[in-house]
This record gives structure tokens, sequence and C-alpha cells, in this order.
């Protein structure tokens, strides 16, 4: 069952990544409705991808029963979703937004039952990774003309911030390997690909995806080093970051309140290509139903004749095609209200906390099975970290067909089956195992 779950990771993790339509570089507006329209093929895709898990859901039918019982409070947030349909203004495009995502859940569980070993999904990850960026350093030689748009690199993915985060993903998966090989030829192969994975985030101008990245690799030698530290330290090391961070704060307002300028004056000129006129017209629709919203995936890509204030020509979508606010809490409070904003921050906290926990027994436990699951520890501790930057600038979470959107409720399944305490194999703080030895009898 491991080996056919990471064949139907990698086809699945290639599929998001690719789409339906390689190298369709322009959105297609339907003339009538002023809205995308949705693709038949994506959803036999993905009922085919369900059709693959049906083995893995059957063989391994009692993790799966109890791994769901560990994701309660995913399934409790989609209860509310499914309720927002109810009231959606499009509800034919919630509906089917939902029953994809609902598609996107059990997948995740399934392929998470199905590869209980950490290093076994974590090899699925980074085969996937090469794979795309093979495939795009190639692309980008042999197809030029083909691969490259007016705003940058998009290779042979739909845009060029789709290839950005699709690096961005790469990264991730690559550098815990070049942290933590202990071949030369591995960390030399993975080398090689971090490069290629380097060249093509620098060729797609995805600034968000850069940016992100680059913090990243500058962050995780002193979050890997931070997690080391005992518990006292850490808590110290936390308290004196926020303390510093306040400090600054209270510095710069001093400083502007002395010499009588505006402290926000820096920030005046910034719209983030734009993205603060999107904000407030979508902050604009929340207000209208805060509670309630407007209907799980209802908002963007509806029909203008019951969302008449997205109608091509009424606001600057007439420049530009906009199918999200390109911040995914913002999207989330229009759609699920303030509620289903609060439920999923919380679920994403859960997931960052818990992804963190994992690491730290990692970087504490000294047995060669907790060192050669590393790699994977690290991904799972950073992942939901960068998911969390990244969907200030674009909207993935709970946002249907985005790939880091259906990427996070696999990693954060993935996390909490590692957590549970229940699960074999769990990593254990070498201090709780001198414990238990302890106090078993003899």
């Amino acid at each position: 069952m491991s080996l056919w779950s990471g064949f139907v990771l990698v086809a699945m993790l290639l599929y998001m990544m690719i789409g339906a339509a390689p190298y369709t570089h322009e959105v297609t507006v339907d003339a009538l409705s002023g809205a995308s329209p949705t693709s038949p093929l994506n959803r036999a895709i993905w009922l085919a991808i369900l059709g693959l898990t049906l083995p893995i859901l059957w063989f391994r039918r009692v993790e799966v029963m109890s791994l769901a019982m560990r994701v309660w409070p995913l399934l409790l947030l989609f209860v509310w979703f499914g309720a927002t349909t109810r009231w959606a203004i499009d509800p034919i495009v919630s509906s089917r937004r939902f029953i994809l995502y609902l598609i996107n859940v059990v997948v995740s569980i399934a392929l998470v039952a199905g590869l209980r070993d950490p290093r076994r999904m974590h090899a699925a990850l980074a085969a996937a990774c090469a794979i795309m960026i093979t495939i795009d350093v190639a692309s980008w030689i042999a197809l030029p003309g083909l691969s490259m748009t007016d705003i940058g690199l998009a290779a042979i993915h739909n845009h060029k911030n789709t290839l950005g985060s699709v690096m961005l993903l790469s990264s991730l998966v690559i550098t815990p390997y070049l942290l933590f090989s202990k071949t030369v030829k591995a960390r030399l192969f993975w080398g090689v690909m971090f490069a290629g994975c380097m060249a093509l985030l620098v060729a797609s101008k995805s600034k968000t995806s850069l940016a992100i990245a680059l913090a990243a690799l500058a962050a995780t030698p002193l979050l890997l080093a931070c997690l080391r530290l005992r518990a006292g330290a850490l808590w110290a090391a936390a308290v004196f970051g926020v303390t510093a961070l306040f400090a600054a704060g209270f510095g710069w307002l001093a400083w502007n309140y002395v010499s009588g300028q505006d402290p926000l004056a820096p920030l005046r000129g910034v719209n983030f290509t734009r993205r603060t006129e999107v904000w407030m017209f979508a902050l604009n629709q929340f207000s209208q139903h805060p509670l309630r919203g407007q209907g799980f995936g209802s908002f963007w890509d509806v029909n203008p004749a019951v969302q008449p204030s997205l109608q091509t020509g009424l606001w600057f979508a007439a420049e530009t095609h906009t199918n999200q606010s390109h911040n995914g809490y913002i999207d989330l409070l229009v759609t699920v209200g303030a509620p289903g904003l609060a439920g999923a921050l919380l679920l994403l906290l859960r997931w960052m906390t818990r992804g963190l926990g994992l690491l730290r027994d990692g970087l504490t436990d000294p047995t060669p099975k907790s060192r050669e699951a590393l790699p994977h520890a690290l991904f799972l501790g950073v992942f939901p970290l960068i998911f969390f930057l990244h969907n200030f600038m674009e909207s993935s979470y709970f946002s249907a067909n985005a790939m880091l959107g259906i990427l996070i409720l696999l990693f954060g399944v993935d996390i909490d089956m590692r957590h549970a305490p229940s699960q074999k194999g769990r990593v254990v703080s070498p201090r709780l195992r001198v414990a238990r030895i302890a106090a078993s009898p003899r």
C-alpha cells in the first residue's frame, strides 16, 4: 500500500502543479457571465484520483477511521462551510466547490493513512518536485517563446505566479535533504535540483514566492537552533523576540512623535501591486454579510447575474481578470464570514504549533529512526508557517483548485496523525522516555 500511495501522491502533485491545460497562459472569460468557466475535466480528474485512493481506504480502513477522529476540528469546520452553501449567492457554484474540497479531504486522509512512514511521504514529495523542476527547466530551454510571458516565466504552468508557488514548495521540500542527507551524491543531486528551483523562481518574477523562499532559507537555521534549546531557554528566546518587536515599534512611534512625522508615511504609497484596491473592494462586500458570508467559494468567478458588483466594466476587473482577493483571509471573511475565518485561523494555528512540536521532538531525540525522519519533520514544521505568510498575498486557504490550499489539508492531516499520542512510532522526547523506563515495573 505504501508504494501505491506514493504513486498516487506523485500523480496528484504533478496534476496540481501543471493543471488540466498546460501552457494556457491566458484566462478565458465567459462572454455571457464574465466569469471563468469551470472545467469538467478538472472534476473528472479529481474523481479519478479519488478512485485511485479507494484501495487505500479499504486496506487501511482502520487507520482511516482513527485518523478521521483525530482531524475532527477540520471536519467540524466543514460543517459550517457546508451550511453556508445553503444561502450562497451562487448555490450551484458553491456546492460544486464544497464537494470538490470534501474530495480533497478524503484523498488527503487516504494518502496520509497509506504513507505512515515519514521517509516515504517525503520521498514522494521530493520525487514530484524533482520531476517538475526538470520539466520546467527543459521547457524553458527548449520552448522559450511558449514558456515566457510578458510578466515572467510561466513555463508549462498557466501563470507565472503558479510557477512561483510550485518552486516555493519545491524549495521547502528539497532544503531538508540538503541539510540532513548523509551521502555526497545525495547532496549533490539535491543541490542541482535546488539550483534549478531557484533559477526558475527568479525567472518567474513572482515577488511573493521569491521573498518568502529567501526568508525561509534565512530563518531555518535560526529556527533549528531555537528548537534545540531547553524548554526554559526556548520560552526566554520567544519572550525576548516578542519584547524586541514591541520595543522596536514603540521606538519608531516615539521617534516620529518627537520629530513630528507620520509613522505610517512609508506605507502610504504602497499598494502591493494594486492588491489594496482588491482588498478594499472585498472588505466592503464582507461588511454586507459579516456573519454568514456569501457562501463557500461563492464570490469570485460566479455569474454576475447574482453578483452584479463583479460585472466587467464596473471596477478594476475591466483592466485585468481578477478571480481572488490575493489575500486568503479576506476571501474567507467574504465567503464564510467571521465564524469561518476564526475557525480556519484556529485550525492553522493548531497545525503550526503541532508541526513545530514534531520538529522539536525530532531534533531532541538521538535515535536513528528519529534522525532519518528529520527531513519530513523539518518540512512539517516550516510549511504551515510559510503557508500562513503566503496566504496574506495570495488566496489559497480553502480556495477551490489552489495548489497550496489543497496541500495544507494534506500536511495538516499528516501533522495530526504524527502528533497523536496513540500513534505507533511517534517521536518521544528522551526525558519522557527516561521517565517511562523509571516508572515501568521491573
